[in-house]
């Protein structure tokens, strides 16, 4: 199958470029012709280009005929698109519609709805603009903190919502919490075709070997990812000052804003790795208690507890959005209240008194992210008639 996969890379690397490498990846393995039209928003960033990105944002006439005329020249049987804020614009949605091929559209966060794309402002969760309208991203400034980049953004949305460009799309989500609540926004502003919003998790590798059983784990948690507000690192670090003399090791992995904040309060059972290789992070992971997830807000995915999950790690996760819906209290883990560091130093000390079959959670986690999973609803997308029997 001769597939266009369609992506705009941000100025700086981030999920949504992994899994686009890793979906083309996995399809070249397949065996499929893999046509690839991507552009970074890094051409943007001096001289006329710069000036020319307002426009572009919103609708980019030369990136929509050249993906049709990519798609008509080289027979293009079906065309995934990934990001296409700010480069591309969604005119090259549009573009793919009209070659009368399936077309697909992976949303990884909200911005359908929420200029920011992740419904959330000044700390806490905002979901204003899809239940009042997009002017709230103006009123607050919610796209980098600058109005004319919330403006443009806003209208790009506005507008494409307005024409139905993702009507007749099928659109992917990696959550059943992502597609529940934009089902729900959809019903408010309706922007694509409910029947088509599928399920469709992001790729999740981990090594594939034996899962070390809760009896021989290291009686240590883990913390990974961004050191910020967002990722509950303050929660975290509050949680093993509550702990005192009664905490385990806490291993900190990743880098950030709030690192040297966390270093300085010098806590006795803490240690801080910085960035390491997945490699060595899956390692670690895969022989700990647990790994701690304490974000405060939705996530777009929440890959580190999938990770974890796949290694048979159990996971403490904040109540909130894909994080919380990510666990299944007492079977991979248990959760807390979200910003609360005596609620998280309780599960600390519950679950250390729990027994957990790290050999039963990584098997049902590595099957619902399988490879062979993913591959097979790509295929059901793909093929028109099959997706529409099938999904």
């Amino acid at each position: 199958m001769k597939i266009l996969l369609i992506h705009c890379h941000y100025r700086l690397p981030g999920g949504e470029d992994a899994v686009f490498a890793a979906e083309r990846a996995l399809l070249e393995r397949r065996g499929h012709t893999v046509l690839v039209y991507e552009r970074s928003n890094e051409e943007a960033a001096h001289g006329l280009a710069k000036a020319l990105l307002p426009l572009h944002a919103v609708w980019n006439r030369r990136a929509a005929r050249e993906v049709r005329d990519l798609i008509r020249r080289e027979g293009v049987e079906a065309v995934h698109i990934h990001n296409t804020l700010l480069l591309l614009s969604p005119a090259v949605v549009r573009a793919a519609k009209r070659c009368g091929v399936p077309v697909v559209q992976t949303l990884h966060n909200f911005r359908l709805f929420c200029p920011n794309g992740i419904l959330l402002r000044d700390g806490a969760v905002c979901e204003d603009c899809p239940r009042r309208g997009l002017h709230c991203a103006l009123q607050h400034r919610c796209y980098r903190g600058s109005l004319a980049q919330t403006l443009v953004v806003a209208a790009a949305y506005r507008l494409h919502r307005t024409l139905g460009s993702w009507r007749g799309v099928w659109v992917t989500t990696p959550t059943e919490f992502d597609r529940e609540k934009l089902l729900a926004f959809n019903r408010l502003r309706p922007t694509f075709d409910e029947n088509r919003l599928v399920v469709k998790p992001n790729p999740v590798n981990v090594p594939a070997g034996p899962v070390i059983p809760w009896e021989e784990r290291d009686r240590r948690f883990v913390f990974a990812g961004r050191l910020e507000e967002l990722k509950g690192l303050r929660t975290v670090i509050e949680a093993w000052r509550l702990l005192g003399d009664t905490a385990p090791e806490l291993l900190i992995a990743g880098d950030g804003p709030l690192a040297d904040w966390a270093r300085a309060q010098a806590l006795p059972r803490v240690r801080f790795l910085g960035q390491l290789e997945r490699a060595e992070l899956h390692r670690l992971i895969g022989a700990s208690y647990a790994v701690i997830a304490a974000s405060l807000c939705y996530e777009s995915f929440a890959l580190v507890p999938a990770e974890a999950h796949a290694l048979g790690t159990p996971v403490l996760a904040s109540r909130i959005g894909n994080v919380g819906a990510s666990v299944r209290p007492g079977f991979d883990g248990l959760c807390f209240a979200p910003g609360d560091a005596a609620a998280l130093a309780g599960a600390v000390r519950a679950l250390r008194a729990m027994q957990f079959d790290c050999a039963a959670i990584a098997a049902a986690t590595r099957r619902r992210f399988s490879e062979e999973e993913n591959y097979r609803t790509l295929m059901k997308l793909y093929g028109r008639r099959a997706a529409e029997e099938s999904l």
